[in-house]
């Protein structure tokens, strides 16, 4: 029986460590820049998992813009290109700041090997609480994804990050076989899973005059929000009937509804990303307040500040 995480605040806890909300907003956008992560430490208590941006060997620009589009209420098509100063910055930047003492530091890493992997991780482990292995991005030549579509590389990087003694969490990819990827985690000796990571690649394009063009500069890009729900409750679901190791539920989330609805399904914490789209940060803050009293009373009021756009005139193309 997965034990109940929503409980009176303060009373979270991951692994051994207690945390102030079983919260996080997973790595993308919003935690890009480390004084974000630090003011959503300080501000938001209701967040006490706090995940970084996915950090490589070196330095990266990522794609052009535009990287992030909405095509239809709360799902967004995004390809960043996992932009990122390299571990030596983001050691130095991250090294200068105070996170709480009842928050988890999540930080995200990526790299092409095993060998990247462990570079990477060796610089931060006495910085951080726990790894995030990014084996999942799925818009990304020779990262992310392409790396764990093969489960014995997967089992080999985990196993080599376990051995640095910090928690580690393997992000999942609902484009690949999730059960084999979570059994190839387990072999690692992996301490809890993310899931899921963004559906695709795929194409989107706009109509111009004479015809239709990509949204996105990279062209595809990885689906994330209401779009995914059910692929993340299904993906959680199937994660559940192997291991009882924690789980951090990403897809879809915006109301109480779909935190109950992935704690059914097994999640003990849950990420929420595209819902914050269009907010202020007073209004994040808000959001996440509400949020947590709608879990214990039964209210909705949460939902009020979400940003509802129209639909803009975009077409799926098969890729």
């Amino acid at each position: 029986m997965v034990e109940d995480k929503l409980e009176t605040m303060g009373k979270y806890k991951i692994f051994n460590k207690k945390i102030s909300g079983p919260f996080t907003i997973p790595a993308g956008l919003v935690t890009t820049e480390v004084s974000t992560l630090e003011k959503i430490a300080n501000e938001i208590p209701e967040i006490g998992i706090l995940t970084t941006k996915s950090i490589g060997p070196e330095p990266r620009e990522g794609n052009r813009e535009p990287i992030i589009a909405q095509y239809s209420p709360f799902s967004f098509i995004n390809a960043v290109g996992l932009t990122n100063p390299g571990v030596e910055e983001f050691r130095k930047r991250i090294s200068k700041i105070k996170i709480p003492p009842d928050k988890f530091l999540l930080t995200s890493i990526f790299g092409s090997n095993e060998k990247e992997f462990k570079e990477v991780a060796e610089k931060l482990v006495e910085l951080t609480d726990g790894f995030e292995l990014n084996i999942s991005c799925p818009h990304s030549d020779k990262y992310g994804q392409a790396v764990g579509q093969d489960n014995a590389i997967v089992e080999k990087i985990t196993k080599s990050i376990v051995s640095l003694g910090k928690p580690v969490f393997v992000k999942i990819s609902p484009n690949l076989d999730v059960k084999e990827t979570v059994k190839a985690a387990i072999r690692g000796g992996v301490s809890g899973i993310t899931a899921i990571n963004t559906k695709g690649p795929e194409l989107y394009k706009y109509r111009v005059e004479g015809g239709w063009r990509p949204v996105l500069s990279n062209k595809v890009g990885g689906v994330s929000g209401k779009a995914i729900l059910e692929l993340g409750l299904t993906s959680v679901n199937k994660i559940r009937e192997l291991t009882d190791l924690p789980i951090i539920a990403c897809g879809g989330i915006s109301t109480k509804a779909e935190v109950e609805r992935y704690k059914e399904a097994g999640a003990n914490f849950f990420g929420i990303g595209s819902a914050l789209s269009g907010m202020n940060t007073e209004e994040i803050k808000q959001y996440f307040h509400d949020l947590l009293i709608n879990l214990e009373e039964g209210t909705n009021n949460a939902a009020s500040l979400l940003k509802e756009k129209l639909n803009m005139d975009y077409q799926k193309y098969t890729v």
